[in-house]
């Protein structure tokens, strides 16, 4: 774990993934054919996905860092969209301006699962907690008793809550009964230090401590060796069998949205 020592020090996210991915190719620079034969000697033996597995702490204010450049910057309606993480939950402000309503809510919830890999940069909320409307203005007194109207009745007759409709009507997440399921690759695929980390690393779930994410990941040594030799140092005729689904299977947590 020592070579991941300082990489809470950076200054921003994308630093943050920029030094993951240098101190991976840095880690190949001597002994390369020796480290390759061996990994390729391992993956022969294995039934099931190398089991090599980092911890990878991201900062609280790493993470609103990352949700004002990729959601809030390019989402007219979100003016702000933020996180207060706590051990297992977190509590989410969002501030919407459409339509001639403003409003600034939040909620709490749990986090489900993580998946940031190269195909799919997920994450799947649990809300714990009807919304608390913390501000609420409207270009009408008319439109205002209409929206108190209809939390109400999200509220006390559907027994659901509007968030996850919201989110979904500004076309930041799908929500899906109380569960809400959050892509972001629209925003990172043309990232090309996120993208190349996530080509040697994938993120396989996540959990919450106070004021900090830690992301469990795996190596992804085929690409990381590969992209190191200029070769497939692992071929298609390598790899094993491998079970589909998460690792930590949480009912539909995996469940694709639309776009």
């Amino acid at each position: 774990m020592s070579d991941f020592d300082n990489v809470n020090n950076s200054d921003s996210f994308d630093e943050f993934f920029e030094n993951i991915g240098y101190r991976f190719d840095e880690s190949l620079d001597s002994g390369w054919e020796r480290i390759a034969q061996s990994v390729k000697d391992i993956y022969h033996k294995t039934t099931d996905k190398l089991e090599d597995e980092i911890s990878l702490p991201v900062a609280q204010k790493y993470v609103n860092e990352a949700l004002q450049s990729f959601v809030t910057d390019n989402v007219k309606a979100i003016l702000e969209l933020r996180v207060e993480m706590h051990d297992d939950w977190f509590r989410l402000y969002c501030t919407v301006d459409a339509g001639g309503i403003y409003a600034e809510v939040a909620s709490n919830f749990s986090l489900i699962h993580v998946q940031l890999d190269r195909n799919v940069q997920r994450f799947v909320f649990g809300q714990q907690t009807y919304t608390d409307i913390l501000n609420l203005r409207c270009e009408s007194f008319v439109k205002r008793q209409g929206i108190k109207l209809a939390i109400w009745f999200y509220h006390s007759v559907l027994k659901k809550d509007p968030l996850g409709f919201i989110l979904s009507y500004v076309n930041i997440a799908r929500p899906k009964d109380e569960v809400i399921y959050l892509d972001i690759n629209r925003w990172l695929k043309n990232n090309k230090k996120i993208m190349s980390t996530l080509y040697k690393v994938q993120v396989n779930y996540g959990k919450l401590e106070e004021e900090q994410m830690v992301l469990k990941a795996q190596i992804n040594y085929r690409d990381l060796l590969a992209s190191s030799n200029n070769e497939d140092i692992i071929s298609d005729d390598d790899e094993p069998q491998l079970m589909q689904g998460p690792i930590n299977p949480v009912d539909d947590a995996t469940e694709p949205s639309q776009e």
